[in-house]
């Protein structure tokens, strides 16, 4: 059932035969006064509907003003048809195994995976943690094609920018779609040298006694910015990057120390933990799209193929 909360009045045109000052009651409006009927009452019709009871009253009171008459008579807490009503209801009720074909037959149209599923995702998350799982899912649905964009700004999904996004953060819109996965956690990370493996260090102490690997100075629209420019002095940052993975490229050659999220161990043996996991920095990964996708199977079967596949890597252990 569609969601009426926030949706814009239908926009009416000039039709063949009719005053173009003449407005055309949208579907949405027969649907309405019929649900009201069905379920008799303005709170039940709300929750059906998923409305609020002042939007839906607000929606019935313009129904009414534009057809210049009343379609309900309104007991304290039933509502019952008037004979306008009763037209209007009964149109609905014509129209509605109709408008319900036709949704059954446009979704059917997507019940095989297949297509593009356009993705936007850090690359560090792309190059460290994904090959796997990009390895057993184009195995498994081999006509649904991926088209990774690795970048360290948020792409917009509310502008169709990408189809899914893998994000690694605190807080997301509560209007998009999805879910949290599993948590990232992060730790600083040296090159193994080959030497006896050090104890762990506090952050505070290896602040002053190592090179470290920095972000972009300006960056501060990631906590990790944050942190790193709170927490480690200029004096000791030998090199900045723009994103983790470069920064992990850089420690592997030796060139200093950086924070990294603990999922790049897997594919970087030659790396050694100086710190425990630092609690404060612990983020979900989160997979989400847009509400208009999240029907399509191709969006669906991926969400549901690389969801579990990331909580079993990111899993503590």
């Amino acid at each position: 059932m569609q969601t009426y909360e926030g949706k814009k009045e239908a926009e009416t045109a000039p039709v063949d035969g009719l005053p173009a000052s003449k407005a055309i009651t949208p579907w949405t409006d027969f649907h309405l006064v019929l649900v009201i009927s069905r379920e008799g009452s303005v709170a039940k019709a709300c929750h059906a509907l998923d409305m609020t009871h002042s939007t839906l009253l607000r929606k019935l009171d313009t129904i009414e003003t534009r057809l210049k008459t009343r379609l309900f008579d309104r007991g304290r807490s039933t509502y019952t048809l008037t004979a306008a009503g009763q037209l209007i209801a009964q149109a609905a009720r014509d129209f509605e195994p109709v408008a319900s074909e036709a949704e059954a037959n446009a979704l059917g149209h997507d019940l095989r995976p297949s297509g593009e599923v356009r993705v936007s995702l850090a690359s560090v998350v792309l190059n460290q943690l994904l090959p796997p799982v990009l390895v057993q899912f184009s195995l498994n649905f081999p006509n649904v094609q991926l088209a990774l964009n690795a970048t360290r700004e948020h792409v917009s999904l509310r502008r169709r920018e990408a189809d899914v996004a893998i994000r690694v953060a605190d807080t997301v819109p509560d209007w998009l779609v999805g879910r949290k996965v599993a948590e990232v956690r992060f730790k600083v990370y040296a090159l193994d040298d080959g030497s006896p493996r050090p104890k762990l260090s506090t952050v505070r102490h290896l602040a002053k006694e190592r090179r470290w690997i920095g972000f972009d100075q300006d960056a501060s629209d990631l906590k990790f910015d944050r942190w790193l420019a709170a927490t480690v002095p200029d004096s000791s940052v030998v090199l900045r990057v723009d994103d983790f993975n470069n920064a992990l490229a850089l420690v592997r050659s030796g060139l200093g120390i950086a924070l990294l999220p603990t999922f790049v161990e897997r594919g970087a043996p030659d790396l050694v933990p100086l710190t425990a996991v630092i609690n404060d920095l612990t983020t979900p990964l989160w997979m989400l799209t847009h509400p208009d996708l999240k029907r399509a199977m191709r969006v669906q079967i991926m969400m549901r193929s690389f969801g579990p596949a990331l909580a079993e890597l990111l899993k503590p252990g």
